[in-house]
């Protein structure tokens, strides 16, 4: 195991050394004569480095040795120069010499130095107005050189370039105004420095401390007319308000103590005992000032600083605040007329009154509720007349409408694509099922071309609506307490300025809203009940056309009337004219239907037998199913219902069409009860001439059967599901359960009474076909009809209520068929 090395430094003594093992006397050794080595290296280095520093500073002691020989010789040359008598002497004979000189030429002297500093004063102006230099400085200047020129142009011998100084002043003088002008238009300029420029345009054109206020004010206004017409946004005009306030803080500041105090230090001193002045290298006033002359070298500007006291101030910043503010006021109205944006408007508005009411307190000059409310006003018209502008484009959708009317064309205006065509499946997906979604409800819902364009009309205006009503409620839920850093619990200002601008500036944009939304509503109601009144003057010259345009007439009400704004006063938008369109659309329905039913029932007349009476129950037999007549004009009125589009059949629709259907069937089953007489005998030509019919009458039926029409969708299924389907002749075993009469007789007593219990039950399905809640005329008349056929019948009132129950359980077990019409 090895021994640790022990650290000579640790021990007391060098015996103790040889208290260790022999191995760590050795290792004690060989650290010794390390650091001996180490100790003997760092003293060398020591050595050298001390030495090399005394060799240093021995050189320098002999420079320094070297340096003071030559100061003592100097000095000594120099006190043996210095003699007293020899300096007395020499100011003796420069003063003779002066005098001596100045009697001579001190006429040309004078002369020389007034054009030497004439001559600096415009490069001294133009090197100050190019870097930025004092502006007063400037204007000194130009004080002094006027004085040199007027005084050297009063001599006889004044050299000829005089005329060009004087222009290249003049030129100067208007450049030193105009930056003038420019230093009092910046709003970022201090206290101080618009005092100093204040100076300088007194000291440059001789002007009292009321002309230096009028003209600061000009300025300003000036500035706010500039930027009100300036064509960058809303910027200019903001920066026109941020100028008046501006110059009412400048002016409490300044007018007229600090510029009254100013004026006045002008003429503490005399211009040329400037300072500034003493160091400009293009006067070299260190040379020439003695010979300028006593009228220039002490001349003191005359600046009247008196005459602006405290109550002329106010009044001068008052009367220039009216007309300021009144010029402001017109600005922004202008400004306000190119703007559409209400939004847009109301941020500057905000922005604006939040300014104004943060330096409410600035000054006393103004009234602040008078600047508020004026502000207010303008912002309030303009948003007024955006909202009667926007209103007012609802005239536009009536016009679209009566274009589209003038215009139509039938099968092109009111043709609607199936809902499951080519173009549905090629819409795209990319961003979502919106697209698809839109195509589906605009087959699904009848609309055209001509509805599409109308309703996106109508919602471009709805979503101007909102905006407004957005813009209103924005400005509603403001609180400009919130906004304002030096709110004073106890400033009424600021509370009527609450309640103006969050309570009755919104109470006034929503009354207007609502307003002029119910005048341009009532305005289109009145125009689509013009056309409506049109409709019902030519509804009997094309019904087809006069039904597709009552649609579309529909369409286009019942999508505004479910879109109305939530601004609308009367959200229940139901016109009378509505009723009239739904007449029109029912007899539009209607009008085949019945014929196709006239003609049809009318063939019963000439039927020789009830072929159905085999379907009879019970006991004694009655009918349990309607006769296929009732069942086909159902049909055949569901399909017309159906061609005009699904989405305008509302139940208030619906039982204006089944009241239609009652006053309509009522005296056409009248008729046929008046004319199904039983015969009991006919002459040998009537009996062929009825077996023809007969034939005819089948011939037809199977044509219709063999032909059926055009139908698409669920119209195909309802027309496979009818009963004339089945209305083949039936094998006739000449059982005695069924009356017939053979070719050559007319219908028998009992086929009359069969169809006549046929009829009844037709009557009583009809009844619950077209039952509605509110219809009293209509339920009269089929009742009438139902009295006269039951009255002919003579049945028992059993057989009735059973024929009645009959007839109202099978319109349950079928009503389905007839979906638009149940």
């Amino acid at each position: 195991m090895a021994t640790e090395d022990q650290d000579p430094k640790t021990l007391a003594s060098w015996e103790d050394a040889f208290q260790h093992p022999i191995a760590a006397v050795r290792g004690m050794e060989k650290q010794l004569r390390n650091d001996i080595d180490s100790n003997r290296e760092k003293l060398r280095l020591l050595v050298g480095a001390s030495y090399r520093d005394l060799l240093g500073t021995a050189e320098s002691i002999l420079e320094m040795d070297s340096e003071m020989q030559s100061v003592e010789s100097y000095l000594g040359n120099m006190g043996m120069r210095c003699n007293s008598r020899l300096v007395d002497k020499k100011v003796t004979n420069l003063r003779s010499w002066d005098n001596a000189v100045q009697s001579r030429d001190k006429e040309r002297y004078i002369l020389a130095s007034q054009l030497a500093v004439l001559r600096g004063c415009p490069e001294a102006i133009s090197r100050l107005l190019k870097s930025g230099g004092s502006i007063l400085q400037a204007a000194r200047i130009l004080v002094i050189s006027r004085l040199l020129h007027k005084k050297i142009s009063q001599r006889s011998d004044s050299p000829p370039y005089l005329e060009l100084l004087k222009n290249r002043l003049a030129s100067l003088r208007r450049k030193l105004l105009a930056r003038i002008d420019r230093q009092f238009q910046k709003l970022e300029a201090t206290d101080a420095v618009l005092v100093e420029t204040m100076c300088a345009f007194s000291l440059a054109t001789s002007s009292t401390a009321v002309d230096v206020i009028h003209h600061f004010y000009h300025i300003r206004q000036s500035t706010m007319s500039e930027l009100g017409k300036k064509a960058d946004g809303n910027r200019g005009i903001f920066r026109s308000l941020r100028t008046f306030v501006k110059t009412l803080k400048d002016a409490q500041n300044i007018a007229p103590t600090q510029l009254a105090r100013a004026l006045e230090n002008l003429k503490a001193n005399p211009l040329l005992q400037s300072p500034d002045l003493n160091s400009l290298t293009e006067l070299n006033l260190d040379i020439h000032q003695r010979w300028l002359g006593d009228d220039i070298t002490i001349f003191t500007p005359y600046v009247r600083h008196d005459d602006l006291q405290k109550p002329e101030a106010t009044r001068i910043l008052k009367r220039w605040a009216k007309d300021a503010f009144s010029s402001f006021l017109d600005d922004l109205r202008s400004k306000l007329s190119n703007v559409e944006d209400s939004g847009s408007i109301l941020d500057l508005r905000q922005e604006m009154l939040e300014l104004w009411l943060q330096s409410r307190q600035l000054s006393t000059a103004v009234d602040v509720s008078e600047v508020l409310q004026g502000i207010q006003e303008v912002f309030i018209d303009r948003l007024k007349y955006l909202i009667h502008q926007h209103c007012a484009r609802l005239g536009g959708l009536a016009s679209t409408i009566a274009s589209i009317l003038d215009h139509w064309e039938t099968g092109i205006s009111d043709d609607c694509p199936p809902m499951w065509d080519n173009a549905v499946t090629a819409v795209a997906t990319g961003l979502g099922g919106k697209a698809l979604k839109e195509a589906l409800l605009a087959r699904a819902h009848g609309r055209s071309r001509p509805v599409q364009t109308t309703t996106a009309a109508y919602a471009e205006w709805l979503d101007g609506i909102r905006d407004l009503e957005s813009v209103i409620e924005k400005s509603r839920k403001k609180r400009w307490a919130d906004d304002l850093d030096d709110l004073d619990e106890d400033d009424d200002v600021l509370e009527n300025s609450q309640s103006l601008l969050s309570e009755d500036d919104p109470r006034i944009l929503q009354d207007t809203l609502q307003t002029a939304i119910a005048l341009n509503l009532h305005k289109l109601q009145d125009s689509v009940r013009i056309h409506a009144d049109d409709l019902q003057a030519t509804r009997n010259e094309d019904h087809a056309t006069t039904g597709h345009k009552a649609c579309f007439l529909l369409r286009v009400w019942w999508d505004i009337a479910s879109h109305l704004p939530s601004s609308h006063s009367n959200p229940n938008l139901h016109p009378n004219f509505v009723t009239a369109l739904q007449s029109q659309l029912s007899e539009a329905v209607l009008r085949q239907p019945l014929l196709h039913a006239e003609k049809r029932l009318s063939k019963t007349l000439r039927q020789t037998q009830v072929r159905a009476r085999v379907l009879w129950e019970g006991d004694p037999p009655l009918p349990v199913l309607p006769s296929p007549q009732a069942f086909r004009l159902l049909h055949d009125v569901v399909r017309s219902m159906a061609a005009f589009g699904a989405d305008v059949w509302t139940p208030q629709a619906v039982g204006i069409l089944k009241r239609r259907i009652r006053e309509a069937l009522a005296p056409l089953l009248g008729r046929l009860s008046e004319g199904a007489k039983p015969v009991n005998s006919q002459s040998p030509t009537h009996d062929k001439k009825s077996s023809e019919q007969h034939a005819s009458t089948n011939q037809e039926a199977n044509d219709e059967r063999a032909v059926p029409e055009k139908q698409e969708g669920d119209d195909a299924l309802l027309q496979a599901e009818t009963p004339e389907d089945v209305e083949e002749p039936l094998p006739v075993d000449r059982t005695a359960d069924e009356v017939s009469t053979e070719p050559g007789e007319g219908p028998s007593e009992e086929v009359a009474r069969a169809m006549a219990v046929q009829r009844l039950f037709d009557v009583f399905y009809l009844q619950h076909a077209t039952s509605v809640e509110k219809g009293p005329d209509a339920e009269d008349a089929l009742g009438r009809v139902q009295s006269v056929v039951v009255e002919g019948l003579d049945l028992p009132s059993g057989d009735v209520q059973r024929m009645s129950r009959g007839a109202e359980a099978y319109w349950k077990r079928t009503e389905l068929l007839f979906a638009l019409l149940a």
